[in-house]
């Protein structure tokens, strides 16, 4: 789908590039050389963006029956799957209302409603040639999820430098997904959830 490879724009650890995560933590190494402000004796280093955490908890077995917390467990989203077998549907509710499901056939499809049409999984969330990331379009924009080291990690994509929005993470018990608060705001978090489950269902999906 690009022509640059989101992976090896953004970086992994390297002091001077804010998008990297691999060997500190999200925001730590964000602040500016000074070399660079000491120049503009006006201009102020950005702060580091603000981190939203939740938690796919209650996993029976898996993420596809699952539930979705905030940092306080506070409930969020709930995620079930009507059966194990070809055919199921997996759907994603918020406030006991659905907003998204998944159709687990034979070409499983997604569709998050009023977001996302239904489609292809595989389409939306598209496999780089190279198979080193996916790329999806939300409200018209495309980003690109990234995996390192068992993490899964979202990042603009676009003529600018790419900016790092969420990054999920799994652990013995749980899954855990940070985001932005800018992300959120511009209404990726549904999507973030949805990709989520996709990439850790253990399913083929493209």
């Amino acid at each position: 789908m690009f022509t640059n490879n989101p992976y090896a724009q953004g970086g992994w650890y390297n002091p001077a590039n804010p998008l990297s995560i691999n060997n500190g933590t999200w925001g730590s190494q964000s602040t500016p050389r000074p070399s660079v402000y000491g120049a503009l004796p006006n201009a102020a280093p950005p702060s580091p963006p603000k981190i939203l955490t939740f938690y796919f908890v209650s996993m029976n077995p898996n993420v596809l029956h699952s539930t979705v917390t905030g940092s306080q467990s506070q409930k969020y989203f709930d995620v079930t799957t009507n059966s194990p077998d070809i055919g199921a549907s997996t759907v994603f509710k918020k406030a006991g209302q659905p907003f998204a499901t998944i159709e687990w056939t034979s070409q499983p499809a997604v569709e998050i409603y009023g977001i996302v049409a239904r489609q292809a999984a595989g389409r939306w969330m598209e496999l780089s040639r190279d198979q080193s990331y996916r790329s999806i379009q939300v409200h018209g924009k495309w980003y690109a999820w990234v995996p390192r080291d068992k993490v899964y990690s979202l990042f603009t994509v676009g003529h600018n430098q790419p900016e790092l929005m969420a990054r999920v993470s799994r652990d013995a018990d749980a899954i855990k997904l940070e985001i932005t608060a800018d992300a959120v705001q511009i209404g990726l978090l549904e999507s973030v959830v949805v990709s989520t489950v996709l990439l850790h269902s253990g399913r083929n999906f493209g």
